[in-house]
């Protein structure tokens, strides 16, 4: 039979053998990203946790500090997988980058839209900080990647490679924003799917279209050339 599991907090301020503040930006993540960051308060996570608000307090100042190092954690392990990818020499052009964008989406898909908005109202600075991270980090690799695309006869050639990524970048920016997505009613996977869709299905070549769809059907499906 099953028992209870119970919190025990310990004078040097650890949880089970964890560290205390790990604990906390463990459990704020989950009630972060299922509620949002404004309905959830210090009470609540601290009671997850089986400890008082006081002692939440002594690892974080604020809310607002808790929810600086979820932000953190979560570009962090973005970060360290995307460098995996495509640092992985055993897959080919096609490989990476149905693996990021399928990585991508899965990451998106447990944001819910209400976290965005909230950290885009409540704490402009930190969704600064995921603006900057998303062009340092994604929209730079995304840059490599579609070069080398192009190279290996991927992608068309007929239109210049930095307007193809101010394109791409614009099409993030406007429809996968919190803004639009709660306005659209779709979810932030949902509409990056979309995004992806449409905009591969422009920019792929005969050859890209039948290789990327081999690989993801969904996002990548063959069509008709010349076709309304």
């Amino acid at each position: 039979m099953k028992t209870k599991r119970v919190l025990k907090v310990s004078k040097a301020g650890t949880v089970e053998g964890l560290p205390l503040q790990a604990r906390i930006i463990s459990a704020s993540r989950e009630l972060f990203l299922s509620r949002g960051f404004v309905r959830v308060t210090a009470d609540e996570i601290a009671g997850c946790l089986g400890i008082s608000k006081a002692t939440l307090y002594k690892s974080f100042a604020s809310k607002e500090e808790i929810l600086q190092a979820v932000v953190e954690e979560i570009t962090g392990e973005i970060s360290a997988c995307i460098d995996e990818i495509l640092g992985d020499g055993r897959l080919g052009f096609v490989e990476k980058l149905v693996d990021l964008f399928t990585y991508v989406v899965g990451r998106i898909s447990q944001f819910g839209p209400l976290f965005a908005r909230d950290i885009q109202k409540r704490a402009p600075w930190i969704w600064k900080e995921i603006e900057d991270f998303r062009r340092d980090k994604i929209e730079k690799n995304l840059g490599a990647i579609f070069r080398a695309g192009r190279e290996q006869g991927f992608f068309r050639g007929d239109v210049p490679m930095e307007l193809l990524l101010r394109m791409f970048a614009f099409l993030l920016e406007e429809f996968v924003n919190p803004t639009a997505i709660l306005r659209s009613g779709r979810t932030p996977a949902e509409t990056f799917e979309s995004v992806i869709k449409v905009f591969f299905q422009g920019i792929l070549t005969d050859n890209g279209r039948r290789d990327f769809s081999a690989r993801t059907p969904a996002l990548f499906e063959p069509r008709k050339e010349g076709a309304t």
